[in-house]
Formats: C-alpha cells, structure tokens, sequence
C-alpha cells in the first residue's frame, strides 16, 4: 500500500514539476526583453516596426508594452496587453492581435476594452484545432468614443511544426493557420476586412515569430517577423 501511495505521489509531484518547468522556460526566456519585429508589405519592403517589451507581472503572467514605429523612425501607437501560462496553455490577449495599420489609424487615442485571450496549449501538435477568439475595442480621445475595432479570429488550425529562422536566431515553432475578420469603425463608417493568416508560434517565446497575411483571395497582404531580441 505504501509503495503504491508513494508511486502516485511521484506521479503527481512529476507532473506539477513538469508543467511548472514549462511556464517557466517561457517566463525566462521573455522577462526584461525587447522582442522587435519588422513590418513588410507584398514586396518585402519595410513599412515599419513593433516593438514588445516584456516585464514579469508575477509567477506565471508577462505584461507585455507594445509600440508601432512607423516607416520614418517615429512612434505611430502603444498598446499594454498581457501573457499568462497556466499550467495547460498559454494565453495571449488579443490586443496585441489588432494589425498595426488598424492600431495606426487611432495614434494617440486610448483604447480600453476587456481582456480577451487567444490560447495556446502547451501540448500544441499537427493537426490541432485550437478554440476561436474575438474582442471589441473602444478608441477614445479626451473622453469622447471616436470608434471600435472588433476582431474575429476563427478556423485555427495547428499545421505541423516546422523549424524557422529570423535575423533574430532559430526556434522551434508550430506552423498555426486561422481566418480574421477586422473591422474598423471611425464615427459609425467602416467596413469588414478578411484574412488569412499563417503563423509560426514559438511556445518557448509564447509568441510568433514569423506571420504572413492573406486577403480572401489568398493574395499576400504583407508579413512581420522576428528581428531581434534584447
């Protein structure tokens, strides 16, 4: 009996261990960092930067700072947004989802809007369906609500993991691919945009580091990806 209660004790003391190294392997390897990202258009031409600087909230949460630079060097929006692992996933707010064009159009303006997470699973494998996600953003200026974005994110589906390389270095990622409806609304007027995306997740980052967008049509939009990490 005894050695049956210790050999379920050990089984147990296992897994906590495990799943603690697994949120902890992504907590250090983000924690204090500035991950930059380039912006690309069709072409591959340079359209910009986002910059995420990642500072440990607590055991298991990053809160991650978020800037779009623009084509001449100048900050175009900031956003705050947070990551957490729980022990089974890694849940990303959906935030940092908003393409930087559509964040561009409201520079300077506060956007709130509840935290709403796009999650991960630690035990990511091809094949995969991955849950949905959406979240509804207010832009405000002094107070007064100017606009919203609200995005769907639907059909994620875990391709295969695949090895990737950056200017940043090599990772170890999941081909991950999923359909995103964007609309932008300014005073009322705006119209649905509808994408295709393909991306490489690193779960060691908890964050792609390559993303290719398609419109309806699967016509390449643009790209960012993973330049360096400071």
């Amino acid at each position: 009996m005894k050695r049956i209660l210790l050999t379920v004790i050990t089984i147990v003391m296992a897994a906590q261990f495990s799943v603690a190294q697994n949120c902890a392997q992504f907590i250090s390897a983000v924690n204090g960092k500035k991950l930059v990202y380039s912006n690309l258009d069709a072409k591959g031409k340079m359209q910009g930067k986002v910059n995420y600087t990642s500072t440990q909230k607590d055991a298991t949460t990053i809160t991650v700072h978020s800037e779009v630079i623009d084509k001449s060097g100048q900050s175009a929006s900031s956003a705050d947004s947070e990551i957490s692992c729980n022990g089974e996933s890694i849940n990303i707010d959906m935030k940092s989802f908003i393409p930087p064009a559509s964040a561009k159009q409201f520079s300077k303006m506060q956007m709130q809007g509840d935290a709403k997470y796009l999650v991960y699973p630690l035990n990511l494998k091809a094949g995969q369906t991955l849950a949905d996600g959406s979240v509804d953003i207010t832009v405000n200026n002094d107070g007064h609500q100017m606009g919203d974005i609200q995005m769907n994110i639907t059909n994620r589906k875990v391709e295969q993991a695949e090895a990737v390389t950056t200017p940043a270095g090599n990772f170890d990622c999941f081909k991950i691919t999923y359909d995103a409806l964007v609309k932008v609304k300014m005073m009322g007027i705006g119209f649905p945009v509808n994408m295709h995306i393909t991306e490489w997740f690193s779960p060691k980052l908890g964050r792609p580091v390559k993303s290719e967008t398609y419109s309806k049509n699967d016509k390449l939009i643009g790209s960012m990806q993973l330049e360096s990490i400071n």
